[in-house]
């Protein structure tokens, strides 16, 4: 019996000074952390509540130092010629443009830009002066729109909202026809944040930089998101 009172006696004051231990490891802690000097090996965090009505900031309900988790390190081998991966695949369209002729009939404010295809040695298509309304417009430049062909539309912001200008031309792409801005206008400069194309333009690249200089991103005929170049679009071209 006595035996057992003398165990239970130790294990009563391990378990103390184990809980008195923890406890006053993690005051350490939080004293560290919130000093901003946490030991070799370890870094501070801290647990938030929500912001509360009528207050402008959240509260600290913990804080303290946590074991630094190291990362894993891999060792790649270059890919060499030859090897999977090697050579990348142009984008190929999952779907075909629809051909569109005819005026702009949209009811939201855009200007209208009437494109000349590429020539042969050019980079880029002549463009006429922007026609821009809120109401249907069918003439541009002395270009009727009645027998041309929409070739782009480019939007303020993704998934097709805000339209900010309509590209037409006297063909729809081909093989041989192609059309391309090598330079977007100050008020169309770096805000295009998705697009689509038309009448057999299958393919939109938009640039980063003028002059079709890169990075770029292919997509089309239909693009929600231009994702990086969100914004940052300053060239475009099209193709079938």
């Amino acid at each position: 019996m006595l035996r057992k009172t003398v165990y239970a006696a130790i294990v009563l004051l391990l378990a103390g000074g184990s809980a008195a231990g923890i406890s006053w490891f993690r005051g350490a802690s939080a004293q560290a952390a919130e000093n901003g000097a946490c030991p070799p090996g370890y870094t501070s965090y801290a647990v938030l509540e929500p912001v509360q009505d009528a207050t402008q900031s959240s509260k600290i309900i913990d804080q303290g130092c946590k074991p630094i988790e190291t990362a894993q390190e891999v060792f790649l081998n270059p890919i060499q010629p030859g090897d999977e991966g090697w050579e990348i695949e142009p984008y190929k369209p999952t779907e075909q443009s629809e051909i569109v002729q005819g005026p702009s009939v949209e009811t939201v404010y855009r200007c209208v830009i009437f494109l000349e295809p590429i020539q042969p040695g050019e980079e880029s298509s002549k463009a006429s002066e922007p026609v821009c309304s809120a109401g249907e417009i069918d003439t541009v430049d002395g270009h009727a729109l009645d027998s041309s062909y929409l070739i782009a539309k480019f939007y303020n912001n993704t998934n097709y909202s805000a339209l900010l200008v309509e590209y037409y031309g006297a063909s729809a792409c081909s093989s041989t026809i192609s059309y391309g801005v090598t330079s977007l206008p100050s008020n169309l400069d770096n805000r295009f944040a998705s697009g689509q194309s038309y009448s057999n333009c299958n393919r939109i690249y938009v640039y980063d930089f003028p002059n079709y200089v890169q990075p770029t991103y292919t997509c089309g005929p239909n693009c929600p998101s231009f994702y990086a170049l969100n914004d940052n679009v300053s060239s475009w071209r099209t193709a079938q």
